[in-house]
């Protein structure tokens, strides 16, 4: 037989609205009555109805994630993983994630979840300038915190210190004897893409050493360029060719092989970001490796601090490491 707030009033001799108070923790009752009521309640495994606890505690105890809808498939393995990191973190706070997508092509999913009360909080993915989600969480009176550094003080963000991180593996690569490097980079609408920008040039600065900007290619994650610059970038003596994501790397990787261009005898290949999506890559691939799962899991619990009442401030976690392999030998 199922217990329930009348059963459970009665066996301790109480009231319904008592032993609501209670369990909510709402409410002006004694600390010996909260204690007599949760002892009972833990000694039969009781759990309120997920219907009856958001009403009691005024949450829904959902948190919404978003995720860009234009996300290709390469991109998935971070978004995958980081999401993974969030939700189980969610879990220690018996909440539940609400995947949502939406990015400066439409947010109508977001708009429907926050207008309709579908969640408590948010989590933004992916941060784009002039973004039309975050735009539209600050005047929706909801907590929300964005993975990235959205270049904006009234915003509450977590990021990996991608500027830093790729500064220190252009520079583990200048002291290796490789100077002249070609970058191919994702959407400049993507504010990772100018961190790591930054890092790349950060790199050269450090060694006293000066970019090649002619060598430096933006928004090639849809682009059908890739194999011309490539040839373009090898014609011009590019020793290496940096790639921001895996994503790039691979389809590099591909259009080299394909032109009969061997890797590392040819031209060296390195990515900005590790993933499952280059394991099984012929050669392996150099690349910098960041914990998405470990950046998910803080993510959730800044914000669940914050829904608290709690003052938290942005957060760049600085763990990361350099995985030299055979690409760059």
């Amino acid at each position: 037989m199922g217990h329930t707030l009348d059963s459970i009033a009665k066996e301790l001799g109480l009231s319904k609205t008592t032993v609501s108070r209670a369990i909510s923790g709402k409410g002006r009752i004694s600390e010996e009555t909260r204690q007599k009521v949760n002892d009972y309640i833990k000694k039969i495994n009781y759990r309120p109805s997920a219907v009856a606890r958001s009403l009691a505690a005024n949450r829904t105890f959902n948190v919404g994630l978003v995720v860009p809808a234009d996300s290709a498939l390469g991109e998935m393995p971070y978004f995958q993983t980081l999401m993974t990191g969030v939700c189980e973190r969610a879990m220690d706070y018996d909440y539940d994630v609400l995947i949502l997508l939406a990015d400066n092509d439409g947010i109508s999913p977001l708009k429907h979840a926050v207008q309709n009360r579908k969640i408590d909080a948010v989590i933004v993915s992916r941060c784009e300038r002039d973004s039309k989600v975050i735009n539209f969480l600050k005047e929706s009176n909801i907590p929300y915190i964005v993975v990235g550094n959205p270049m904006d003080d009234d915003v509450l963000y977590v990021d990996h210190d991608n500027r830093g991180a790729a500064a220190r593996m252009i520079e583990t690569l200048i002291d290796r004897g490789i100077h002249r490097m070609a970058l191919i980079g994702g959407g400049e609408n993507i504010n990772v893409t100018h961190s790591r920008l930054q890092g790349f040039r950060d790199g050269f600065k450090n060694k006293g050493l000066k970019v090649d900007e002619s060598l430096i290619f933006l928004n090639m994650h849809k682009s059908a360029r890739m194999d011309s610059v490539l040839r373009q970038v090898i014609s011009e003596g590019a020793e290496c060719i940096v790639c921001m994501d895996d994503m790039l790397c691979n389809s590099a990787l591909n259009c080299l092989h394909n032109d009969g261009i061997s890797v590392p005898e040819d031209v060296k290949l390195c990515s900005f970001y590790d993933s499952n999506l280059l394991s099984t890559s012929k050669p392996a691939i150099t690349s910098l490796y960041f914990d998405a799962k470990k950046l998910g899991a803080e993510c959730l619990e800044m914000l669940m601090r914050n829904l608290d009442g709690e003052s938290v401030t942005n957060v760049i976690v600085t763990d990361f490491n350099i995985q030299m392999r055979d690409s760059t030998t």
